[in-house]
């Protein structure tokens, strides 16, 4: 039977969260699972018994680049063959609601459905985590209200949550970036402004997991993460703003402040950017930037970011 479902699951170095994940996923005889190992340690992993060998729905494929979860993702869209795309991390779950999601999306018109998503903790699959949800959440509460699809489409971040048209990603030739952070920023934000139509569901399927020294839980605090994070934002920003969508102006502020005191260059280098951007002069930016700090802050750092976008 033809594949409906292709599930991209990229793994390492959790292997018993992944089984967790596989193990949420119904046997159903029109699904394509496809997990791709990411160069795992041998020490953590028993590759002798990976995770959804066991199952004859289940592809393992096994890398050795290391290259991180955009590039398994990548490896692991060459191996699709569903009509849908549904993107799952390892340590995080399906709902047993996944059954009659894929039901009612099946012949679906649209090129992507988004879902609410679900945060818990991953130690506590009870205690709800705070971790974006209430941002996504809010994303699909405005559309019910508005109608207005621009943050969906914009800056629905994550692939997860969402059930993908693959003929999208084909025909338009989108791919992860293959870099150690943001790596699926550039993707969703393509998807969102390439896609003719999308729906959007008020039930749940996906469940977001957080869990200690993920990628997510320690955000920006590790060397270099920043300057590759900011980097993937404001080329995101970039593709956004041709698409004929409105920029992110709040997050990119909120880079810049974490640029102004962490890296001179990189902050001077996408000040200028956002001017392009915005289309605001020097001093109608630094006031923006800094409006809602406390005002002995907000002076030093006005006068500070004054100083060195001049030099």
């Amino acid at each position: 039977m033809p594949s409906s479902f292709s599930i991209i699951i990229p793994h390492r170095d959790c292997p018993d969260l992944l089984r967790r994940c596989l193990n949420s996923i119904p046997k159903r005889a029109d699904t394509q699972i496809i997990v791709v190992d990411d160069n795992s340690n041998p020490k953590i992993v028993d590759f002798d018994h990976f995770p959804g060998t066991d199952r004859n729905d289940v592809t393992v494929v096994l890398t050795k680049e290391g290259k991180g979860a955009g590039y398994a993702r990548n490896v692991g869209l060459e191996q699709a063959a569903g009509k849908w795309l549904l993107f799952l991390d390892s340590d995080d779950l399906l709902l047993p609601s996944i059954t009659e999601v894929f039901d009612e999306v099946i012949n679906a018109s649209e090129d992507i459905v988004f879902y609410r998503p679900k945060f818990v903790f991953s130690e506590d699959l009870n205690r709800t985590s705070t971790r974006g949800g209430s941002i996504y959440n809010h994303y699909i509460d405005e559309y019910f209200e508005t109608g207005n699809e621009m943050e969906l489409r914009t800056r629905w971040h994550s692939p997860w949550s969402k059930i993908i048209k693959r003929s999208l990603v084909v025909e338009k030739n989108i791919r992860f970036e293959e870099t150690r952070y943001s790596n699926d920023v550039l993707f969703s934000a393509l998807v969102g402004c390439e896609a003719d139509t999308i729906a959007v569901r008020d039930n749940c399927f996906y469940v977001v997991t957080e869990r200690e020294g993920s990628l997510t839980s320690s955000f920006c605090q590790k060397e270099g993460e920043l300057a590759i994070r900011a980097s993937v934002f404001f080329r995101s920003q970039r593709i956004i703003q041709s698409h004929g969508y409105p920029i992110d102006e709040s997050l990119a502020y909120r880079y810049m402040q974490r640029l102004l005191v962490t890296d001179r260059n990189l902050f001077k280098e996408y000040f200028s950017t956002l001017m392009e951007l915005t289309g605001y002069s020097r001093r109608n930016l630094i006031r923006r930037l800094f409006e809602t700090n406390s005002r002995i802050s907000k002076i030093k750092r006005k006068v500070y970011a004054y100083y060195i976008t001049l030099i």
